[in-house]
């Protein structure tokens, strides 16, 4: 006669067994979401200026899918970066701290020695925790040993490039490997790439909580666009935005073709100002790597139908190290109470619901140097990239946002109060050191940059 003990007990074993190896398997886990957080998708382009959607004043690009999500959704007139390059800027959206905390403080170049630091908790590590699946696709910029990429910061999965456009090698990864090279006119279909492999990701978890970090690489130069979507006599810029919008439309056509629309928040933004003689700033002074407000105010489009109202308009600041505690929450989360925060939970800002008020200014740092500070309608400049301003600059951004008229004699008091301000705030700002490496690769400057 058998021993049913013996049977129960070697049952129960295979069912111990059975959940643990589906608990370790990113695509079975947190199947019990909570039926009130939405899958999230941040689009990001790079180095996109404000004026340069249809929603933003724009009148020789048409950008109809992107205009669509900000008359569906929310548009922020005043939203800002956290640095003016590319990799400290992201490193601030996905920790939500200041870039210097991470150690991120300006742009990573190929072959670096550095990255985003494995201490540091990512938006796509904290939201994992809730059950999502989490994508990073495009541009990631944080870091190229495969120790920094992007399954190494609480991604599932990646398709993407590990830096900008006119950065060498040209090299597509998937997840941790390099799955192709893409020299000349092969980088030409890149961006309907990761299109694909968005949409991809989204039929697999369909079932479950997703966030997709998804990192466009135009209208950063070099320009490659597939022969079908140049326009002649136009600019290749101008061409690069309305097929990132077309991009835009086939993922968000996905969204409506698996009933997940009304379930997803959609974010759209821009990782810094535009190049010299490139984008449309709408009037704005300077453009990337400048503390003024071309280098910093950048496009954010919001839609979550029914949780955002349709057609809002958001003139409150607000800045990306805001992204990370306001994901978070709306996840089910908690934010980490072991390290400093520099952002605030906006929902209030796009939901219309609640109070929000804005708890410390926004403070700018370029290497190790605070460049300037915005506290209410003022901001101070006092310095410019890596050196400091003889005399700082005050500027009352609700009558001036192109930063015309310096009004620091006329307001010496608030001149004042600020410059207290940026001096406590740079007693935590760490020295940085400069240190150089070699670059061996004949075809590329000692910056990165491929040469021409």
């Amino acid at each position: 006669m058998r021993d049913r003990s013996n049977d129960a007990r070697s049952m129960l074993s295979l069912i111990i067994l059975v959940i643990a190896s589906l608990a370790g398997d990113p695509s079975v886990a947190g199947e019990s979401r909570d039926p009130a957080a939405p899958n999230i998708i941040w689009i990001w382009a790079d180095n996109l200026a404000y004026a340069d959607l249809g929603c933003y004043g724009s009148k020789t690009i048409k950008t109809p899918v992107i205009d669509r999500l900000a008359e569906r959704g929310a548009r922020f007139t005043q939203y800002y970066v956290a640095h003016t390059v590319c990799s400290p800027s992201r490193a601030a959206l996905l920790t939500g701290r200041q870039p210097f905390r991470a150690g991120v403080v300006d742009v990573l170049r190929p072959d670096g020695p550095s990255g985003l630091p494995a201490e540091e908790i990512t938006l796509a590590a904290a939201i994992r925790k809730q059950g999502y699946a989490t994508m990073a696709v495009g541009k990631w910029h944080l870091g190229d040993r495969r120790e920094y990429l992007p399954l190494q910061r609480g991604f599932d999965r990646y398709l993407g490039l590990p830096y900008s456009m006119d950065m060498l090698p040209t090299v597509l990864y998937r997840d941790n490997e390099i799955a192709e090279e893409l020299p000349g006119d092969k980088v030409q279909d890149v961006t309907e790439k990761f299109t694909d492999a968005a949409i991809d990701f989204i039929k697999t978890n369909k079932h479950r909580p997703f966030f997709i970090y998804f990192n466009h690489t135009i209208p950063h130069p070099p320009l490659n666009l597939p022969p079908k979507r140049r326009t002649p006599g136009r600019s290749i810029y101008d061409d690069a935005i309305e097929y990132m919008d077309d991009e835009v439309g086939r993922l968000l056509k996905t969204l409506d073709e698996l009933a997940l629309t009304d379930n997803t928040l959609v974010l759209f933004s821009s990782d810094n100002g535009p190049m010299v003689k490139e984008g449309d700033t709408g009037g704005l002074r300077g453009g990337i790597r400048d503390s003024y407000e071309g280098g910093l105010r950048v496009p954010l489009v919001a839609c979550w139908p029914g949780k955002i109202p349709a057609g809002r308009t958001i003139d409150t600041p607000a800045i990306a190290y805001d992204v990370f505690p306001t994901l978070v929450d709306l996840s089910g989360g908690q934010v980490p109470n072991d390290r400093v925060y520099d952002g605030q939970n906006i929902w209030p800002l796009l939901s219309g619901k609640g109070d929000f008020k804005r708890q410390r200014p926004f403070f700018w740092v370029y290497l190790d140097n605070v460049t300037a500070i915005r506290d209410g309608k003022w901001k101070l400049h006092v310095g410019n990239r890596a050196k400091r301003l003889d005399t700082p600059e005050l500027y009352d951004l609700d009558a001036d946002p192109g930063e015309r008229h310096n009004l620091n004699k006329k307001h010496t008091d608030v001149v004042k109060r600020l410059q207290e301000a940026v001096r406590a705030f740079q007693s935590d700002v760490p020295m940085v050191w400069d240190l150089k490496y070699p670059v061996r690769d004949p075809a590329k400057r000692p910056s990165g940059i491929r040469r021409k």
